[in-house]
């Protein structure tokens, strides 16, 4: 039996000026941007209609449910997204047609939104605002929960379960929306914390860290010497390892020993961009990961974004950062990004239409193995 964990409040430090923050931080990103637009070879991605190696079978051994024509339809139903579904979204060989499901009811949900990794770390960065925005003028409770930004997933779960305890409990259902190691935290709280789990309708994972990624050790040395102890950041000193846990081994581990205890239906949505859409900072990365498979977001491999025994919804064609951050406008962040026309509400408020519909007949149960989408 799972025994409900007692988090204890975390203080966080003085927030640092925002300046020294910019100038003691902004070189590193910088200097990585330039090896990536210099020494970075793209991997070709293949266009649409191109099967994915072994993506049927590998869904259906993993317990993973093919809910892409749904969503596309939901996505391509919304208003203004007509012309831009097609651009927005993939559509890989095997995906069916779908039809799209009634708009879910603002007034019966609560979104919370988790950010990823470093994301709270800087200023400017503002992980699904543009989106919180959006939900809110549809009429939805939605709001994005505090995280500590290299925080390991062990730590930001407890301050997950304390935000969730302070949220009213007046019959809204909360759907959480995690963007990469941002929904592993929550995976992790609704693992411990079953009493929890049941206000949550579901986690939608956005380039989800479900399963990893080879990157996570690969960048330690990078990630000690710049980040890991900067007292200029803006999020707190680290809590435990997050690197640690985002090994693929170590996630693996994880589901082998958590997976039956998930009952909240778990769906994904999976970024794979065209070459023109990396972000310059993502660059280097986005084709060091092409020489395992060329379906990365520049951080993850798309398959390593499936949660098992959950349900896809689909590909968009966005990397890491675009997918769950709007670019930010001011210096020297907003050359780090990709300058493209996103539409990052519409795809995500599509995939909560399709929640809305789907969660209360998603199974969830024990027959499902607990194993990584390879």
């Amino acid at each position: 039996m799972v025994q409900p964990f007692n988090p204890q409040p975390v203080t966080m430090p003085a927030t640092p000026d925002a300046a020294n923050v910019t100038r003691h931080t902004a070189r590193w990103l910088a200097l990585v941007a330039l090896l990536s637009a210099g020494c970075a070879s793209t991997p070709a991605v293949p266009r649409d209609g191109t099967a994915l190696p072994t993506l049927s079978a590998t869904l259906a051994e993993a317990g993973v449910r093919d809910l892409r024509g749904p969503y596309r339809a939901a996505l391509c139903a919304r208003s203004g997204m007509k012309d831009k579904c097609a651009s927005a979204l993939h559509r890989f060989a095997g995906e069916a047609s779908g039809v799209p499901p009634p708009s879910a009811n603002p007034a019966a949900y609560r979104l919370v939104f988790i950010p990823g990794f470093l994301a709270t770390c800087f200023p400017g960065i503002a992980s699904f605002a543009d989106v919180i925005d959006e939900a809110r003028r549809e009429g939805f409770d939605a709001q994005v929960l505090t995280v500590g930004g290299r925080n390991s997933i062990a730590a930001n779960a407890a301050l997950i379960a304390e935000q969730i305890e302070r949220l009213p409990d007046d019959g809204r259902r909360i759907v959480i929306i995690g963007h990469s190691k941002g929904a592993t935290d929550a995976l992790q709280m609704l693992a411990q914390r079953p009493d929890l789990a049941s206000r949550i309708v579901a986690l939608v994972g956005i380039a989800g860290a479900f399963n990893g990624s080879p990157l996570a050790e690969r960048l330690r040395p990078l990630y000690e010497l710049t980040v890991s102890s900067n007292p200029f950041l803006l999020c707190a000193s680290a809590q435990g390892d997050a690197l640690d846990d985002l090994r693929p081994a170590t996630r693996r581990n994880w589901w082998s020993r958590y997976r039956a205890k998930v009952h909240v239906p778990l769906y994904s949505l999976v970024a794979v961009p065209d070459p023109d859409r990396v972000s310059p900072v993502l660059a280097l990365l986005h084709a060091q990961l092409g020489t395992a498979s060329p379906w990365n977001d520049g951080q993850l491999i798309a398959l390593d974004q499936i949660a098992p025994g959950g349900s896809l919804l689909g590909f968009v064609n966005a990397d890491h950062l675009t997918a769950g951050v709007p670019r930010p406008p001011n210096l020297p962040w907003t050359m780090l990004w990709a300058a493209v026309d996103f539409p990052r509400s519409d795809v995500i408020l599509a995939a909560i239409d399709v929640v809305a519909a789907d969660a209360p007949r998603a199974v969830q149960s024990s027959r499902v193995p607990p194993r990584a989408v390879h």
